[in-house]
């Protein structure tokens, strides 16, 4: 009979808010704002294709290391430092961001902080993700996978509603801030990197430090990392998921850091209604990666993968064709209620699938194909805008990603997958 214990306690709680916590920094940097501020302010000219060579070039160097500083930060029991550790270098460098100033000879700089923040930021997830095995049993990790994501969209509309109301639809820009240089834009950056230091303190003092990986035989990590794919190979389907997840992963990723951009180059969205767009976005993700959260556990991983996958693509085709901002809006936040559903039970798939004593193995695995060749989709999406001239062009990829990822994806084995 399948274990159960209290969602709601301390620890999974304070599990949870870092979801809050850290959600405002990639929706207001790497999505709607800086990335949109970046392309039509500090680089005009070709920005979205600096911004996408960017994008690709950091993704790839965490695909490369991220293997191995989660298997040591495992071996080692020292996950939380190692969270806390990123956690402020990335809020350190999204905050530095205030100085990006709307000049070219200021894009040089954005693009380095740019380049750090979305590095730590990424990189943390590895260790906060390494808890949720340990924290519930395998029959709970839909729903507290699930109340996690869902938790960090809710931190995303609170942030987005705030940095709305304060300082994008003021006609004057509050505390003194200079509209002539953005300042009212730039600030987003400080809060955005504050809210992450003051919400991830309840993780760093509550959860427990997952403790150190009992092996039995000493080796280098990468020789670690090829046993963990010899153990991946021998469970049923493993190695085909981790596959699909590597190319509908890459889709999502290039969605995520070309959503604003798109809709600011294609439909003429301003600051303002990029804002609102991204509120409705994350409100129609929140309620359903919190609606799919305990559907998850009871119908599979698999299946709800499947379903928000081909959601995904009928919704982003549309995105896509649409030949008005009316068509685009309707799309978009029916896109929204898919994609929570489909992060949060790809992860969960990982903790019921991997056997207990290998599941930190697995988790790192599941990290690299989540990074491993996450560059290509911004980098094919740059390439297709410089090609055929529209933004258009560039999001195709994301639909054809998508589709190879949903291709890809193992059949269900059980009811438990």
């Amino acid at each position: 009979m399948a274990e159960n214990r209290p969602i709601f306690t301390k620890a999974n709680i304070s599990w949870m808010l870092y979801d809050w916590a850290s959600s405002p920094v990639p929706t207001l940097h790497a999505t709607f704002l800086i990335s949109v501020y970046f392309t039509t302010q500090i680089m005009p000219e070709q920005g979205s294709i600096y911004w996408s060579q960017m994008v690709a070039i950091t993704t790839l160097f965490i695909g490369l290391v991220s293997p191995f500083l989660g298997r040591i930060a495992d071996l080692k029991g020292i996950i939380k430092p190692a969270l806390i550790g990123c956690s402020f270098i990335g809020a350190g460098a999204t905050m530095l961001l205030w100085y990006s100033f709307p000049d070219p000879s200021w894009a040089i700089y954005a693009l380095i902080m740019s380049a750090v923040s979305i590095f730590c930021v990424e990189i943390a997830f590895i260790f906060y993700n390494a808890w949720l095995a340990s924290l519930v049993p395998a029959s709970q990790t839909g729903r507290l996978s699930g109340y996690g994501w869902g938790a960090g969209y809710i931190g995303a509309i609170f942030a987005l509603g705030a940095v709305l109301v304060l300082f994008i639809l003021p006609d004057s820009p509050p505390f003194g801030l200079d509209a002539d240089s953005l300042e009212h834009i730039r600030i987003t950056m400080v809060i955005a990197g504050v809210w992450l230091l003051v919400f991830s303190l309840p993780l760093f003092m509550l959860c427990p430090n997952p403790p150190a990986i009992r092996q039995k035989k000493a080796g280098s990590v990468l020789t670690q990392t090829l046993n963990s794919i010899k153990i991946a190979m021998q469970i049923p389907g493993m190695i085909r998921f981790l596959l699909a997840r590597m190319a509908f992963n890459d889709g999502l990723v290039t969605l995520f850091a070309f959503g604003g951009i798109y809709a600011a180059k294609i439909f003429e969205f301003s600051q303002q209604q990029i804002l609102i767009f991204a509120i409705g976005l994350n409100i129609t993700a929140g309620i359903g990666a919190i609606i799919a959260a305990p559907l998850n556990d009871r119908f599979g991983s698999l299946r709800l993968i499947r379903i928000s996958l081909f959601c995904l693509i009928l919704f982003g085709s549309i995105c896509i064709l649409a030949p008005s901002a009316i068509l685009f809006w309707l799309a978009g936040l029916a896109l929204g209620f898919f994609i929570g559903p489909c992060q949060s039970a790809a992860r969960t798939y990982i903790a019921t699938q991997a056997p207990p004593e290998e599941r930190a193995s697995l988790f790192g695995l599941f990290m690299l194909s989540g990074k491993a060749t996450s560059f290509i989709g911004p980098l094919i999406y740059g390439w297709l805008v410089f090609g055929f001239g529209t933004e258009r062009a560039g999001m195709v990829i994301v639909v054809i990603l998508l589709g190879i990822g949903l291709l890809l994806l193992p059949r269900p084995a059980s009811s438990r997958t």
